[in-house]
């Protein structure tokens, strides 16, 4: 009798041995994963906080001041800005004169945007009377900064290339561009890079 008990004794005590054991195991295993997942959600965490704190690329050039108007720009090496008439400059390509970018500004006391924006327009237009004027939407594609306010676009294709322009306000200027460019090796985005850098002196 006292065998029978013992043999139970031992059966019962090896069940919950391996009871304990797997449960033990499962636990660890839990863990282990909730520790993984935990990890990974930092890191991307970190991840995307790292991101979003990046610094934004500052344009690389010499600023220089309009002698005739109240504003400077940051000129990238091989272009240079030149006076063309009163109250109009002349920012070109010296490798390529065909692309350049004139820029004209006025005091919005004295301009609004409205009137600037409308003979932009024109402007564009007369520069080819047989195509298409189109309003430019994409946001990237039109000058942007902290101080510049309601950027407007216009693009109309010529035989040459392409003709761009683009106003907006900046500290208390109205601003109006107009960008001549070739279809080979366009340099348009990088006169919009310039254009960004537009202050007030």
């Amino acid at each position: 009798m006292k065998k029978v008990f013992s043999l139970l004794f031992f059966m019962l005590l090896s069940v919950l041995i391996s009871a304990c054991g797997t449960t033990t195991t499962e636990s660890d295993s839990t863990t282990d994963q909730s520790a993984t997942e935990t990890e990974q959600t930092q890191n991307n965490s970190t991840s995307s906080t790292e991101s979003s704190t990046e610094p934004q690329q500052v344009l690389e050039g010499t600023t220089t001041e309009s002698e005739s108007q109240n504003y400077s720009i940051t000129v990238v090496e091989g272009f240079e800005l030149t006076g063309e008439e009163p109250n109009k400059d002349l920012l070109f390509n010296k490798e390529n004169d065909l692309q350049s970018m004139r820029i004209e500004t006025f005091n919005k006391e004295e301009v609004n945007l409205e009137e600037a924006t409308n003979n932009l327009m024109e402007t564009v237009k007369a520069s080819n009377e047989e195509g298409t004027l189109e309003e430019i939407t994409d946001e990237n594609q039109l000058p942007a900064s902290e101080t510049i306010q309601q950027a407007k676009g216009f693009q109309m294709d010529t035989p040459d290339g392409k003709v761009t322009g683009y106003t907006f306000e900046t500290e208390g200027l109205i601003v109006k561009l107009t960008i001549f460019d070739t279809a080979d090796t366009p340099a348009l985005e990088t006169f919009r890079q310039m254009a960004q850098t537009i202050k007030s002196k």
